[in-house]
């Protein structure tokens, strides 16, 4: 294949890559329809930010330069307003010549996206590789350039959230209720984003996102308030968040139960009821996985029935979100889960059966049985369109763990004394306000003394009842 899916990079956005190494003789194949053909595969990510990685290295076929230029005026504004990142890897110097020219001469600001990379190393910084099928060419040519691929771990502080095990920010049945990141995100969306253009396709700059984490990393902040940083972020983060569990919402062992459902587009009851019964209650270890996928989809639902106004319908939400469920060793098997596209599907250009069955044997477009079966993008869109008929068990018992809780009885919080002058006056002498000056001593009771932790509302009453006494004793004199 000459183009495939990987995955997500670091900040959620959709990569594509393409492999120069698997270029067709052009005696055999036509370029120019070769072009119609990466265009079709392109409509399907260009409408949301997404990044592409060229492996330009080890070509046996060149495409010519007219063609070259004729493939950069074809692919406009369309296709390059959202591309955030293109990395060249291992890019020959005529190639680096040629891009370099044509971006100065007909697209400035294209040329501030293009990322000139010369190893695989170079590479694992910029985009998480083991995200990415790089085939054996490609190895071989980098290892001219390096011994060994470092790929960096990425390793972060201990987390108060991200990276956290979900049974221990949920409890095991949910009974701790929702993450901070996940219920701050959700409130604010329902709220102010239901009618956003573009929900969940749009990745804000990474130093934004950071600045997010970090507050909610801070000692003593318990949640991040969104209007500050806008409907997009705080979509961002509840993705970041989902992609970051330690153990994906959607393992690898669960793979071919989903690729055994039922096909919704022909048994849409059959297959609701399949996702409902076999693999909602499997993706439930620990049960407050259900709990969090009820209350993700639910917004999801609700963000799909304002599709009309900001045109995310639920095939699109489950294009942007079901990269954030999978992850496993097997980085080709993740990408056939959440792949949006079919190849048996034929591009809409005029083409005749015989084309479409010359192009199949030299291209090997045409696509298996098992790629054709349900996969993750599948269920999620399923799991939107169907909320009420998959998640109603879920629902029902979220609802009676919330009664049961509330039923256990509780017992009241010990009333806290007020602060004693003792307190007030120690707290004073140590903080160095000598201005301040204790007030008499009270007598003191029998019973013995026990200090308490003194708040600033303590000081705040006892400053105030100074000064109104003082007030009262100024108007008496007059």
């Amino acid at each position: 294949k000459l183009v495939c899916e990987a995955g997500v990079d670091f900040d959620s956005r959709p990569m594509l890559v393409f492999y120069a190494c698997r270029l067709l003789n052009p005696d055999i194949v036509d370029y120019d329809r070769l072009l119609n053909l990466i265009q079709f595969r392109l409509d399907d990510f260009v409408e949301s930010d997404y990044t592409v990685v060229l492996f330009a290295a080890s070509a046996r076929y060149n495409p010519s330069i007219k063609w070259l230029f004729t493939a950069y005026r074809r692919l406009g504004r369309k296709y390059k307003k959202n591309l955030k990142a293109l990395y060249i890897v291992h890019p020959l110097k005529w190639v680096q010549v040629l891009m370099t020219t044509m971006n100065a001469v007909l697209s400035p600001k294209f040329a501030k996206k293009v990322k000139w990379i010369d190893t695989l190393s170079e590479l694992a910084q910029a985009v998480p590789i083991n995200q990415i099928n790089i085939p054996p060419e490609v190895y071989q040519f980098n290892a001219t350039k390096e011994t060994e691929v470092r790929v960096p771990t990425h390793g972060r502080p201990p987390s108060r959230f991200f990276g956290v095990p979900l049974e221990r920010l949920m409890g095991v049945r949910g009974e701790l209720g929702l993450p901070a990141p996940v219920a701050d995100a959700l409130d604010y969306l329902y709220t102010n984003a239901l009618e956003v253009q573009d929900l969940f396709r749009r990745s804000p700059p990474p130093p934004t996102l950071q600045k997010v984490r970090s507050q909610y990393e801070a000692a003593g902040h318990v949640s991040v308030t969104y209007a500050v940083w806008g409907e997009h972020v705080a979509a961002a983060v509840l993705k970041t968040w989902c992609r970051e569990l330690p153990q994906p919402i959607i393992p690898a062992h669960y793979y071919e139960l989903i690729r055994q459902m039922p096909d919704p587009a022909t048994q849409g009851d059959a297959a609701a009821a399949y996702a409902r019964d076999v693999v909602l209650p499997a993706l439930a270890d620990p049960p407050c996985v259900s709990l969090l996928l009820a209350a993700l989809f639910g917004l999801l639902r609700a963000v799909a029935d304002h599709s009309s106004i900001n045109n995310m319908t639920s095939a699109r939400l489950a294009a942007a979100w079901a990269p954030n469920f999978v992850r496993s060793s097997q980085p080709d098997v993740d990408i056939s889960m959440c792949s949006v596209t079919r190849f048996s599907e034929a591009p809409r250009h005029s083409r005749s059966s015989e084309d479409d069955d010359d192009d199949n044997g030299v291209l090997d477009l045409a696509a298996s049985a098992r790629e054709n079966r349900p996969n993750v993008v599948t269920l999620v869109k399923l799991m939107v369109d169907q909320y009420q008929t998959i998640f109603k068990p879920t629902l029902e018992a979220a609802e009676a763990l919330t009664k049961q809780q509330a039923a256990v009885p509780r017992k009241p919080p010990r009333a806290a004394a007020p602060a004693s002058d003792e307190d007030i006056a120690a707290l004073v002498e140590e903080m160095g306000q000598a201005a301040v000056v204790a007030p008499p001593a009270r007598p003191v009771a029998a019973k013995p003394y026990v200090a308490r932790p003194v708040t600033a509302d303590d000081i705040s009453r006892r400053l105030q009842a100074e000064q109104e006494a003082a007030t009262r004793s100024t108007g008496a004199t007059l």
